[in-house]
């Protein structure tokens, strides 16, 4: 049966609402709604309710979405009521045009805001661990020897098979292809000053930071984290121990101590891999490869190499010992600061050893 009746009024169009109106017959009331499609334009149009046997709010809901702003008649106190209840539906405000310069500087003022106030919380933070420093420095009790030498251990002594497989490869890569282009030009001999000045010079301390904030950085981001998201942080403070003296200066301190030694153990490798790539490539016998070595090498730029160890090792810890430290309770949220530890302090890493090549460079080191 139709649900609907449409006929023209004086006033404009009437329709002569029919049957129950429920949650069963929705679907063939709103066919029956769409052959007789209201005009709202011009005047109201005119809904009869008198033929309604049943309404619940399924109809009541209809009535408002296609009949919202009519005029009803003959509806009962409780039809009334329930059509009441059910809220007109609208469209959607239409978001406001977007200009494309004033957006493009909101995102700049927002970006720099964020970086601001990353830099501020940083900063702060970098303070305070100089500060608990130099009171454990002073009172040397407060030194924990004991979680030092773990983390030692599980940033050092563990990392050494990874290091010294990433720099026998890189090493060489860099004899290979270095091997490859200069015997064009005669002057193979060459790939040994290029693979000893790159490695003591760069690539030995740089690969070995990025791997430490991928592999040490990483777990003192989430650890640090995990506890925090479960309040251990907070019973820390609670029993009046201070939280950065137990865990991020232990991590400091051991990293101060492993990533130069880290470095000097992927020098060492690194000379290893490229007299094993000399003598397959040159047919350079293991003394001739030392006698260059040593022709080559010098203290001085081997000290250019350990010296960006140290400040290294402060970047990774700081960032991914303050990203631990500002987890939420929610373990996606650790996930993500994680992640963003490794990044930052990865690309921290990169953008200071740029810094050191061109300071060097200005000293004519």
């Amino acid at each position: 049966m139709p649900y609907i009746d449409s006929r023209p009024d004086a006033d404009g169009q009437a329709f002569l609402l029919k049957g129950d109106w429920t949650v069963g017959n929705a679907a063939d009331i709103e066919h029956d709604i769409q052959a007789h499609p209201p005009q709202r334009e011009g005047t109201q149009p005119l809904v009869d309710a008198s033929k309604i046997k049943k309404l619940d709010t399924a109809g009541a809901w209809l009535i408002r979405k296609y009949f919202g702003s009519a005029r009803f008649e003959h509806l009962s106190e409780r039809q009334r009521a329930l059509i009441d209840f059910v809220p007109e539906r609208r469209p959607p405000p239409s978001p406001p045009p977007k200009r494309l310069q004033g957006a493009f500087f909101i995102a700049l003022g927002a970006a720099t805001s964020r970086y601001l106030a990353f830099s501020y919380s940083l900063f702060s933070f970098m303070g305070l661990v100089a500060i608990r420093l130099g009171r454990s420095l002073r009172n040397p009790h407060h030194l924990r020897v004991p979680s030092i030498a773990r983390h030692m251990k599980e940033t050092g002594i563990q990392a050494l098979p990874i290091i010294g497989l990433l720099a026998f490869g890189i090493s060489m890569v860099i004899s290979y292809q270095g091997a490859v282009q200069l015997r064009k030009f005669g002057a193979e001999i060459y790939t040994i000053d290029l693979t000893v000045i790159s490695l003591l010079r760069e690539m030995a301390v740089l690969v070995t930071a990025i791997m430490v904030a991928g592999r040490s950085g990483s777990a003192f981001a989430a650890e640090i984290g995990v506890m925090k998201m479960r309040g251990e942080v907070d019973a820390l403070r609670t029993m009046g121990i201070d939280p950065l003296e137990t865990l991020v200066l232990p991590r400091l301190l051991a990293l101060f101590v492993t990533l130069p030694a880290l470095a000097f153990f992927a020098d060492m490798v690194g000379m290893m891999g490229g007299s094993f790539m000399s003598a397959l490539q040159m047919h350079i016998a293991v003394p001739q490869y030392i006698e260059r070595v040593q022709s080559i090498a010098t203290w001085q730029m081997f000290f250019v190499g350990m010296i960006k160890a140290p400040v290294f090792a402060l970047l990774i810890t700081m960032i991914c010992t303050f990203q631990g430290m500002s987890a939420t309770g929610s373990a996606e949220n650790v996930g993500k600061l994680t992640t963003l530890a490794v990044v930052q302090s990865i690309f921290l890493v990169i953008m200071t050893d740029a810094v050191f090549s061109v300071m060097f460079s200005r000293m004519d080191v």
